[in-house]
This record gives C-alpha cells, sequence and structure tokens, in this order.
C-alpha cells in the first residue's frame, strides 16, 4: 500500500512539474520550435487515442490469453496430479502400508486390554477378565503369555496390607464402628466380615494392562482404595466378579426371592436358600458402583503413569517415530523423482508426437536423437536433488508426527490398518499446509499462502477418501476372477487415477473463485508497466531543452 501511494505522488509530481513547464511556454511562433525540440528529444512514440471498440478487442484478447493460460495449466496439473497419485499414496504408500499394524506401532495399555479377536470393543470391566489384546510388539504379548500362574495366597494372606487391613477391621468391628462398604451399615457381631477387593485380586493378575506397565498385582489389589469390609456371604457370592456383573446377578437373586416369596408352604432346604440369598442381596446398588468406579479410576492412574512415564515407553515411542518418518521421507523423496521422471517420459513421448522424433528407425541419427532425449530426461529428474532432499525431510517429520499422533489416539480409540495410513497422509497434507503459513516463500502474501494452504488441506482430504474407497474397490475388483491376479496393481492405478483428478478438479474449482481477482492483479501490473514507461517519456520535458 505504502509503495502504490509513493508511485501515486511521484506521479502527481510528475504531472504538476510538466503543467507548470507548458505553462512556461510563449504562446508565439517558438512554441513549434520549442515543441518540435522536445519531440526530437523524446524517444518514445505513442498513440494515447484508444476507441471503445479497441478497448472491448483488448479485453477479449486479455480474456481469452489469461483463459487458455489457466486451462493449459489444468491440463498440466492433471497429468502431474495422477502420475503423482498413482506412484506417491497409491503406489508406494501401499508399500509402506504393508508395515502398518491394527492399532500403530507402539504398545497402549487401552489396546492390550480393550479389543478382543475380532476387534470389537470391549467394556473395560469386560476387558480386564477377558485377557485378549492388540499387541504391537511380540515381547510385550510374550510377556504376558509367559506371566506367573495365579497364587490366591500372594494377593491375601502373603501380603502385608492385606493383613494390616484385616486386623484393623477386627478392632472396628470390636468397637461397633466397621461398616460395610456395599451395604452402608454398621456390622453387628453375629455378622462375619471380610475384607473385600473391590477389583477383584485375579481381575488384577490377568490384567493385560498391568503386566505391560509391569507392575506388581498384588500391590495394587491391595491399595487402600481397592479395599472394603463386606460380609462373608456378600464376599462369597461376589468372588471373582466385576461391578457390573456382580450387581446383574443380585438383580437375578432378587427375583428369586420374590419367586419363593410367593410360595405358600417352604420347604427347609427353600427357607434356607431364601435367608442366603436375602444376605447376598442386601447390597446398596449406588454404594457398589461408586466404590467401584472410584478404586478403576486410582488402579487406572496408577498403572498408565507407570507405563506411560517409563523410559520402554518413551524409547519405543522415539524409536517407532524414527522408523515411521524414514518410511515416509522415502515415500516422499521417491514418489517426487518418479513423479517427475514419468512427466519427462510423457513430455517427451508429446514431443515426438509433435515433432517427430528423426527420419526414421533406420536412420542414422535415431539413435543419437534417443541419447539426446534420454539425457534431457536424466538431467531433468537429476535437477530434482534438492526437491527430493526437502521432501525426505518433510516426509520424515510429518510421519514422525503421525507415529505419535497414532500412538495418543490408540491410548484411547484403537486403529485399524486403514486407519493408521489415513492419520499418516492426513497429517503430511497439514505439515505441509502448516509450514506453507509459518513459512511462506520469499514474496509471497499471506493471503497466497493461506490460498495454497487451502488448495493442501483440500488435497489431503481427498486423498483421505481414497485411502477409504480403496478397501472397496479393492474387494470388488478380487471378486472378478480374471482380475483378481492384477486386483493390487489395478488398484493403485484406478484409485491414484481417480483421486488425482478430483485434487485437481478441486484445486482448480479453488483457483476459479480466485481467477477474477488474480485477473485483474495482472492487468493492473501490465497497466504500472505501462505507466512506469510513459514516467519514462516524461523525464525528458523536465530537463532544459538545449538550442
Amino acid at each position: 500500500m505504502n509503495d502504490k501511494i509513493a508511485k501515486y505522488k511521484n506521479r502527481k509530481k510528475i504531472v504538476a512539474d510538466n503543467i507548470y513547464i507548458s505553462r512556461k511556454i510563449p504562446n508565439n511562433d517558438e512554441d513549434t520550435e520549442y515543441i518540435n525540440k522536445m519531440i526530437q528529444n523524446d524517444t518514445y512514440d505513442y498513440d494515447f487515442t484508444v476507441t471503445p471498440e479497441e478497448a472491448k478487442d483488448f479485453l477479449i484478447q486479455f480474456k481469452k490469453e489469461f483463459n487458455d493460460e489457466r486451462f493449459n495449466k489444468l491440463v498440466n496439473d492433471c497429468k502431474k496430479e495422477v502420475i503423482s497419485s498413482i506412484v506417491t499414496p497409491f503406489g508406494l504408500g501401499q508399500v509402506v502400508a504393508a508395515y502398518d499394524k491394527t492399532g500403530g506401532n507402539v504398545d497402549t495399555i487401552h489396546n492390550v486390554r480393550n479389543v478382543d479377536k475380532t476387534g470389537i470393543g470391549m467394556s473395560e470391566e469386560e476387558s480386564l477378565q477377558n485377557g485378549m489384546g492388540i499387541y504391537a510388539t511380540e515381547e510385550a504379548k510374550q510377556n504376558h503369555e509367559n506371566k506367573e500362574e495365579y497364587s490366591s495366597k500372594d494377593y491375601h494372606d502373603n501380603n502385608p496390607e492385606y493383613s494390616k487391613t484385616r486386623e484393623a477391621n477386627t478392632k472396628l468391628k470390636e468397637d461397633s464402628v466397621l461398616i460395610d462398604g456395599y451395604t452402608g451399615q454398621t456390622f453387628d457381631e453375629g455378622t462375619k466380615d471380610q475384607v473385600e477387593h473391590i477389583i477383584a485380586a485375579k481381575e488384577v493378575d490377568d490384567d493385560t494392562g498391568r503386566v505391560l506397565a509391569n507392575v506388581d498385582g498384588s500391590e495394587l489389589a491391595n491399595r487402600g482404595s481397592n479395599l472394603t469390609a463386606t460380609s462373608q456371604s456378600v464376599n462369597g457370592s461376589k468372588q471373582e466378579d466385576s461391578a457390573p456383573n456382580f450387581l446383574k446377578r443380585v438383580a437375578k437373586n432378587k427375583e428369586k426371592i420374590q419367586n419363593l416369596e410367593a410360595k405358600q408352604n417352604l420347604t427347609p432346604e427353600e427357607e434356607k436358600g431364601l435367608a442366603r440369598l436375602k444376605r447376598v442381596t442386601q447390597v446398596d446398588e449406588d454404594e457398589v458402583k461408586k466404590l467401584d468406579k472410584k478404586a478403576r479410576n486410582e488402579y487406572n492412574k496408577e498403572i498408565n503413569k507407570a507405563y506411560y512415564t517409563s523410559k520402554k515407553f518413551v524409547k519405543n515411542t522415539i524409536a517407532t517415530g524414527g522408523k515411521e518418518g524414514a518410511k515416509m521421507g522415502m515415500q516422499q523423496a521417491l514418489g517426487l523423482i518418479i513423479t517427475e521422471f514419468f512427466t519427462a517420459i510423457f513430455d517427451e513421448i508429446l514431443d515426438i508426437y509433435k515433432n517427430g522424433f528423426t527420419h526414421g528407425f533406420d536412420d542414422d541419427r535415431f539413435f543419437s536423437v534417443l541419447k539426446d532425449r534420454l539425457n534431457k530426461i536424466s538431467k531433468r529428474v537429476s535437477a530434482k536433488w534438492k526437491d527430493a532432499a526437502i521432501a525426505f525431510k518433510d516426509g520424515f517429520i510429518s510421519g514422525f508426527i503421525s507415529n505419535l499422533a497414532t500412538t495418543v489416539i490408540n491410548m484411547f480409540i484403537t486403529t485399524g490398518k486403514r486407519v493408521v495410513r489415513i492419520i499418516r497422509e492426513g497429517v503430511f497434507s497439514l505439515f505441509k499446509a502448516v509450514k506453507l503459513l509459518t513459512f511462506p516463500p520469499e514474496g509471497m502474501s499471506y493471503e497466497d499462502a493461506m490460498h495454497e494452504a487451502k488448495k493442501l488441506i483440500a488435497s489431503g482430504l481427498i486423498v483421505t477418501l481414497g485411502v477409504i474407497a480403496e478397501e472397496y474397490i479393492d474387494k470388488l475388483i478380487r471378486s472378478t476372477v480374471i482380475l483378481e491376479p492384477f486386483a493390487d496393481v489395478i488398484t493403485a492405478v484406478f484409485v491414484g487415477a481417480i483421486t488425482g483428478l478430483s485434487i485437481t478438479m478441486v484445486v482448480y474449482y479453488i483457483e476459479k473463485n480466485k481467477n477474477d481477482k488474480d485477473a485483474i492483479q495482472l492487468l493492473m501490473t501490465q497497466t504500472d508497466e505501462k505507466v512506469e514507461n510513459i514516467e519514462q517519456m516524461l523525464i525528458p520535458l523536465r530537463q532544459p531543452i538545449s538550442s
């Protein structure tokens, strides 16, 4: 804006000076001689007369040339994007994706617990008992499979905290202040109390998350937050069940109680069974849920802290991030080189079609011309080594970030193999957009950088949709017996071509919305150039005319 104001003031000064000079010219026969001398000194020859028809013709021709240039760019971009999409995300990307794992490359508490063999997520209580999971490393899986067998004594009589709690409960009961955690009632002398593990000891021992975190099960199970007092009847009924399963059984027992009480005459065995059912159902459902929730929160907090702050987890995250970065870097660098190679070949083929190869295949010049064309391709590809190095660096950084993002996501949700690939490709597009906004090329305005970043993000979204569609297209192709052996190649080419064309069309649409502004900017640039020429022409008018 300041530059334009300065130009305007400069032009205004030149016009004022020349008006002043023109007023100084005598209105007599000397005028003609003076003006003739100015014309002789002037090296410019301009015709400032413009008719409306000429202006209209100029604008029509300007618009045609502008649109032709845009269309040619669209065709070239289509060609390059199709080649790039086939080679990079759906060519080399498939090679990289072959090493992807469900759940990512780093073991997480959630993954080793929360997914069964069918890949369907389970509730946290069910997962702790199930013992199945998704492992990123064979070492972690073997650690769980080779763990020592569960020993009840280690979690009860042999644990000092358990023994201390039992002694403390005995004293509280003698003082008539021992509260049953599951009923909220004070124990009487006739009710036998026991120390209850809210999360069952067996459940803790089998927990794959605890084994992964390498935390002692007996210590965890006997934390104060996981111990409460309850009656022998309730403890014996609950056994190794989780709170939800125990409460389901309590509900069924209450139905049994109603059925027995509805009978007129009960046998001695039925009366005994009714008394037992009443004892084991005298629990407060809300208290059971509250204790269970508190115990699990503390339990999981300790396991998560132990594992996610461990050297093993940090080391694995960094190591796998480096591997993913290297793979993504190679994918981008090789993709750029191969894309340039095929683009150069197609350009040469097009040139041969337009201009001819040589006089004939038997001509002595054939091999000479062939050698020249191959050298051109080689030089064109070789000239991209700096771009390939930058592509490797960008790919490495985005690959490292995508591995970290995948690991964080897998702390809460297990990602499938295809989702891992989507994250990798998506992070790369986002990284390029952020990089462009943060470090725009020299001479690029923030507005233009935002425009280019918008195109990068749109391209990333289309690639993501392409990865999702790839699975269904691959299955469709494999269902055809004739095409099944070539399914991988056909899928890569077909999805890559569709994705590349889609990217180009979307980018063209985004560009189209900016065309009018670009056309006006180009016209203003051309106008500025012409005005500067006029300014140069006016300079002699400011100089003294030699007689």
